[in-house]
């Protein structure tokens, strides 16, 4: 699972080349797919036709690639939703619990800033993460979010948000993570 997690973090990497800029919009718009609905900022695109082109990561789903159109620092914010059939039930809290980012070997630096408990918007009990992370020396260092959702206690759904890191206020790009509902 580590590697899985390390090629979707990867995805961030291809997704900052982008050069398009625009005003980002505050308002959000709810996506609806078949297993959770999550809202998302108007001004964000889903990268829906272009998940050919991007790595398979080994065990999980590729469900949402949601990018923002306005680049900061080199780096355009986005979000990566991935889903995994759990074999055996748990729930959100414990899964993330367990698949902390802290417990991956793979980053060249790992800096976490906070670590705290975190309530959807329906109830569920949760972890988020906030780190600044590198993959090697040769890459910039990123901020991240990161939590988990699970859906009936056996669909599993791990949220990775990649930021600039110049952003220290991250509570809008929690809400975001707070709208995730299971369908």
């Amino acid at each position: 699972m580590k590697k899985s997690i390390f090629i979707v973090l990867a995805f961030f990497l291809l997704f900052s080349c982008w050069t398009t800029t625009s005003t980002e919009n505050k308002s959000l718009t709810t996506y609806k797919w078949n297993w959770f609905s999550l809202d998302i900022p108007v001004s964000w695109v889903a990268v829906e036709n272009s998940w050919s082109s991007l790595p398979t990561p080994k065990d999980w789903i590729l469900e949402l690639v949601v990018s923002s159109k306005e680049q900061k620092d080199w780096f355009i914010n986005n979000l990566i939703v991935l889903s995994k059939d759990l074999e055996t039930e748990t729930n959100s809290y414990d899964f993330m619990v367990k698949n902390n980012p802290k417990n991956y070997k793979w980053y060249a630096e790992y800096n976490e800033d906070e670590a705290k408990d975190f309530i959807f918007n329906d109830g569920e009990k949760s972890k988020l993460y906030i780190f600044d992370a590198k993959y090697n020396k040769d890459n910039s260092k990123l901020k991240f979010l990161q939590t988990a959702r699970v859906c009936n206690g056996k669909k599993s759904f791990f949220l990775t948000m990649g930021l600039s890191l110049n952003i220290n206020d991250t509570a809008k790009y929690e809400d975001i993570f707070k709208s995730f509902k299971c369908n």
